[in-house]
Formats: C-alpha cells, sequence, structure tokens
C-alpha cells in the first residue's frame, strides 16, 4: 500500500509529489491528458502585486521557497527550469513614479523593486511614462518542469485516465480505486474539483484567462514586460503574452473578445508588428476569499484537498504542499487562512 494516490498533475500535483519523494514516500498519480491552467501560464515568479506596489501575501516567504524547490528540482534533474529574468514594469501615468520610490524604500518589497524611473527611448515598447525595474524575479517552464518530473515516473506511478470519483472505495484507515491502494487521496484538480462529490461544496469560482503566443522580432528576450498585461519571453522572437480575466465564461475555449481585448493592450505598449502564433485559454482554479484550499474533508479523514492556487501557484506551491504534507503526517495544523475549515459551514449548509 502507498503513502497516497494524488488525482492532478497541474502545479498542486506535482509540488505534492515532489514533497513525497523527499520524504522518500510512495504515491501514483492519476490524471488525463488535457492541459489545465498550469501547463498554460506564464510562469511568473514574482512575490509582489504591482498593480498596488505591494508584496502578496506572504509573499517573501512563498518566494524564497519556491526559489529553493526549483534549483534544487534543476540539480536533481541536471538541467535548468528556473531563469532570473528582470521585469520592467511601465507606468500608464506620472504620478506612478512616486509611489513606486516609496514602495521602493519599504522593508521587504526593497529587496526586489528598485528605485529608479528610466525613461531611455526604446524602438520596441511604448514608455511615455517610464518604467522602472523589478529585480531578482525571473520565470519558471513550468511545461517542461512537469514534463521532466512525469518522464521519471514508471508505468505504474503515472496512469494517464480521466479519474472515476464512482470507482474510488474509501475504508476506514485506506482508500483503493482499482486495484490501487493507499493511505490517502488528494485531490488537485484544479477548477475540476467543481465536479468532484467530495470537495465540490467548496466556493472555488474559477476566472477564465486568455492568452496569446506572438513573434515580435527585435523585442528584448532579457526581460519580462509588464505593461497592462505580461510579455513573457519564450525563445528568440517567441513571446507569451497574458492574461486576460473574467468570472463570467467558464468554458476553456479562446473567445474572439478575449483575443481583441488582448490585441489591442499590445497595440498600446508595442511600437512593432507582431504576429499571432496562438490564442489559448484556461480556468484557473481560484476561490471567493482569494486563499488556497487546503485541508481535510468534514466526514472522510483519509481524502484531502489540494487547489486553489489561483495566479500564483508557480509561487505558492512549493510551500503549501510542504504544509500539507506535514498536517497530514504529523498533525500539524494548516494556516487559518488556507485551512478548507473556513469553509465548514458551506458543508453543513450546501444551500447558503
Amino acid at each position: 500500500m502507498k503513502h497516497s494516490l494524488i488525482v492532478g498533475c497541474g502545479l498542486a500535483g506535482f509540488h505534492y509529489a515532489n514533497t513525497l519523494q523527499k520524504e522518500k514516500k510512495d504515491f501514483y498519480i492519476i490524471a488525463d491528458q488535457a492541459e489545465g491552467a498550469s501547463r498554460n501560464a506564464g510562469g511568473v515568479l514574482n512575490p509582489t502585486v504591482l498593480k498596488r506596489y505591494t508584496m502578496a501575501w506572504k509573499g517573501t516567504l512563498f518566494f524564497d521557497a519556491a526559489l529553493a524547490v526549483y534549483k534544487q528540482f534543476e540539480k536533481q534533474k541536471h538541467t535548468s527550469v528556473f531563469k532570473e529574468l528582470p521585469i520592467h514594469h511601465y507606468f500608464n501615468q506620472a504620478s506612478d513614479h512616486n509611489n513606486w520610490s516609496v514602495a521602493a524604500q519599504k522593508e521587504g518589497l526593497n529587496r526586489f523593486l528598485l528605485p529608479p524611473i528610466e525613461h531611455k527611448e526604446s524602438n520596441t515598447v511604448k514608455a511615455k511614462f517610464g518604467y522602472a525595474t523589478l529585480q531578482k524575479v525571473g520565470k519558471v517552464e513550468i511545461k517542461k518542469t512537469l514534463d521532466l518530473f512525469k518522464q521519471d515516473l514508471s508505468k505504474d506511478q503515472f496512469i494517464e485516465e480521466v479519474f472515476d470519483y464512482n470507482a474510488l472505495e474509501i475504508h476506514k484507515d485506506a482508500i483503493s480505486y482499482k486495484g490501487l491502494k493507499a493511505k490517502n487521496i488528494v485531490f488537485c484538480e484544479g477548477y475540476g474539483l467543481k465536479k468532484n462529490p467530495w470537495f465540490s461544496y467548496l466556493p472555488l469560482t474559477g476566472s477564465k484567462g486568455e492568452f496569446l503566443h506572438i513573434r515580435a522580432k527585435g523585442l528584448t528576450t532579457k526581460a519580462i514586460i509588464k505593461g497592462g498585461l505580461f510579455i513573457v519571453p519564450i525563445t528568440k522572437d517567441l513571446f507569451w503574452v497574458g492574461a486576460s480575466f473574467t468570472r463570467e465564461d467558464k468554458t476553456p475555449k479562446p473567445t474572439t473578445a478575449g483575443k481583441d481585448w488582448l490585441i489591442s493592450k499590445l497595440n498600446k505598449r508595442l511600437k512593432i508588428p507582431f504576429e499571432i502564433v496562438y490564442h489559448g485559454a484556461a480556468i484557473r482554479p481560484t476561490v471567493q476569499d482569494r486563499r488556497p484550499l487546503l485541508g481535510v474533508h468534514p466526514q472522510y479523514k483519509n481524502l484531502f484537498v489540494f487547489n486553489g492556487l489561483g495566479t500564483r501557484g508557480v509561487m505558492m506551491g512549493p510551500l503549501l504542499s510542504q504544509w500539507l504534507y506535514a498536517f497530514i503526517e504529523s498533525k500539524k495544523e494548516l494556516p487559518t487562512e488556507v485551512a478548507i475549515d473556513r469553509f465548514e459551514t458551506y458543508f453543513s449548509n450546501p444551500k447558503k
């Protein structure tokens, strides 16, 4: 009997499985071929909220833990998955200069925000109000990371299929699924959690994001551009652009409206022509209160959930997986901000 059966292999599933490997615990992963939000994300690793010039919730803590995990993964796989790239944050109005300068002096933020406002002319990017630089941040190659992890798993460890909820048997001290036996099961399904019969009561609202891959000759690959949207280098002349944000449409299909919005933002920021190579969409697993979902089912004590990473899964996933492992293995209490106990009334009073 193995330690865990993990359902899903996006960032949440990968990081929890990676944590189990470090702890020398056996596991199974069941995941289908669908590409969720993780594989379609830009991979920006940044602990700040540039819209407000503040630090994200526990930003430094999550950032440092993530950096350590990705560097260890690189060492283990003898490759590179994290690239340190500055973010050039382009201003939309002159009044933002003072806000940036003030933020750049604050403890914590001063590690990342460089005070100078740059007004250098560019042949490729419109910069009427200049830009400032965010240092020591960068980009994680998510797809490469997930594929490298998957390719080293045996066929017995990684089962590629759509999880059948009806086939799960819950016992007092274990679970079984089509002949597989484990002490517990951890659901890391992203927005697919909405169909989960045990955890669908949780307020996973979901938000659709549309993105582009563009070819833009001459645009720098030495920095991530932030100005209305993110423009993230993939390879020479190829960039990820995104993303839009809507809570109304919950279909993972790209739309004309989403594409037009992205193009309009690009036209406002770039001076050079660009070619659209790909247009995609995905549903991010966002939560009502904008915090992740970690914990155990109110009734079944060997059913766990790891979800709700939203737009910061690349940064929060590593430390959250360690918290969840400590909770399952050592009964260490989860921080109240992420524990699903905060939604206990949603389970006892489902109509509310």
